[in-house]
């Protein structure tokens, strides 16, 4: 039963509200939401449509599984019963609009969760920026994952490195975020090895052969073809995700990191009673200051999953924080297990932690190749 907050309470509760948009003034804003039931489709066809519904399931449940799930696929073969009209985008192509709440509704019937439209909005940053000739391939390749998935994005040229070549400190990189109207960052490094690197583009009208392989080299003729081995362009990306609640990392391709990043912000793709919102208080101690006390809140509210989050009462320092949230107390007390500013303490059932501060990471350490591991939050 939610406590009636006292006049002082209440006092408090806005000076922490104003204290949270005064440190990060565009946090409350910085959700978008996205059109996630209308997609581009090639044609007014039975055949169009369905390639059109696999995009929007894909979209409504965060997952690309979703294109080829076995419980969605009456949705894809009866595509045109939810087809609620057609429109042309702002570049002249063919748009169509599926009814929203008729297709929540058969995806939830389905066993299926359906991720909230209003999402992240993340900043994209490829560091160092690539060359001329490559920017507008990796951003086309970045903008087209986040499409495909349902995330919100913009590709933006921010410095976030020092001097060192060092990740600046996540505070640092959040209040920057928050500025431009962002809830995360998304940083992507480039460490293609520079002999995998696509070749260099011959001058115009250049008829020079290829050059020979090196004796011994992955490709070298062996006599069995007389054609000229290329190296396949392995490219390799370093990504960091930095939220108000987490750091991760992930090492993949050019697209790894929106995948990745949906992957953590998405609900599962099997819906269960559990996955419910519920709302579950959160007891937080060893609150000192405002500022504590503020970013904890901010850290909570982005706890993935979590949809909504109030202070429920503030007692010296200690605060309950109450949070709706996407499979309530269970999911929460997983997220916040790997968030080391979060000492789990005993509470008689209800989820208790201590709040324990600490400096951000003055710099990014590497991730093994093809993992995704959970870091030192931000303060």
């Amino acid at each position: 039963m939610l406590v009636r907050m006292s006049t002082a309470l209440r006092r408090v509760g806005r000076l922490l509200t104003l204290l949270t948009c005064t440190a990060v003034p565009a946090l409350c804003l910085a959700s978008r939401e996205v059109p996630v039931f209308t997609v581009p489709v090639a044609a007014q066809t039975p055949a169009a449509l369905q390639q059109a519904m696999q995009a929007v399931l894909v979209r409504a449940t965060g997952h690309a599984s979703a294109a080829t799930d076995p419980q969605l696929a009456s949705l894809v073969a009866n595509a045109a019963q939810y087809v609620q009209g057609y429109e042309h985008g702002g570049q002249g192509q063919l748009l169509v609009d599926f009814n929203a709440t008729a297709l929540e509704q058969a995806i939830s019937a389905a066993g299926r969760n359906v991720w909230s439209a209003d999402r992240p909005f993340t900043l994209v940053v490829l560091s160092p920026p690539p060359g001329a000739s490559q920017q507008a391939t990796d951003a086309a390749a970045v903008q087209q994952a986040a499409e495909a998935r349902g995330m919100p994005i913009s590709i933006v040229p921010l410095a976030v490195r020092d001097a060192n070549g060092n990740l600046l400190p996540s505070e640092t990189l959040l209040a920057m975020v928050h500025n431009l109207g962002a809830e995360q960052l998304l940083i992507g490094h480039d460490v293609t090895p520079p002999s995998l690197a696509p070749p260099a583009p011959s001058p115009a009208g250049a008829d020079a052969p290829a050059p020979a392989p090196a004796p011994g080299a992955a490709g070298a003729s062996d006599g069995a073809s007389s054609s000229a081995a290329v190296p396949v362009q392995t490219d390799t990306w370093r990504w960091t995700l930095v939220t108000p609640f987490v750091i991760r990392r992930f090492t993949g391709s050019i697209t790894t990191g929106i995948d990745a990043t949906v992957d953590l912000l998405a609900p599962p793709i099997e819906a269960s009673p559990a996955d419910s919102i519920a709302k579950t208080p959160v007891r937080i101690e060893g609150l000192r200051t405002l500022d504590q006390y503020a970013r904890v809140e901010t850290m909570l509210a982005a706890v993935p999953g979590v949809r909504h989050s109030t202070v429920e009462r503030i007692a010296g320092t200690t605060a309950v924080f109450d949070l709706w949230a996407r499979g309530g107390a269970r999911a929460v007390s997983r997220m916040l297990a790997i968030s080391p500013r979060f000492k789990p303490l005993s509470a008689n059932g209800m989820l208790a932690y201590r709040y324990v501060p600490g400096p951000p990471p003055a710099s990014t350490p590497t991730a093994p190749a093809s993992a995704a591991n959970p870091a030192a939050p931000p303060p």
